[in-house]
């Protein structure tokens, strides 16, 4: 959740700057506190909701045949893929 709220933070602070620069509507602007908070709230929605989209996702890439987890055991730490199997599967 905390990847949602560094996302969705710098939109809902600066979402009123923007739409004043461009010309669209005057939105009133909030304090860092309120925009925070905000933040929060639309990120752990945002959590909510994508959580159980990812699952069936996964669920369905695995059910045609592309296994995340079979794929992880070719990665090394530092997420390159190899074409071999990393040394404690063998």
């Amino acid at each position: 959740m905390i990847v949602a709220y560094v996302i969705v933070f710098p939109f809902v602070y600066f979402l009123p700057a923007l739409a004043e620069l461009g010309g669209y509507i005057d939105l009133p602007r909030y304090s860092v506190l309120t925009s925070g908070v905000a933040s929060f709230l639309i990120a752990g929605v945002l959590t909510s909701i994508l959580t159980p989209l990812n699952q069936r996702l996964l669920a369905w890439r695995k059910a045609h045949g592309r296994d995340i987890e079979a794929e992880e055991r070719h990665e090394t730490d530092s997420g390159m893929i190899r074409l071999t199997p990393n040394d404690g599967d063998r």
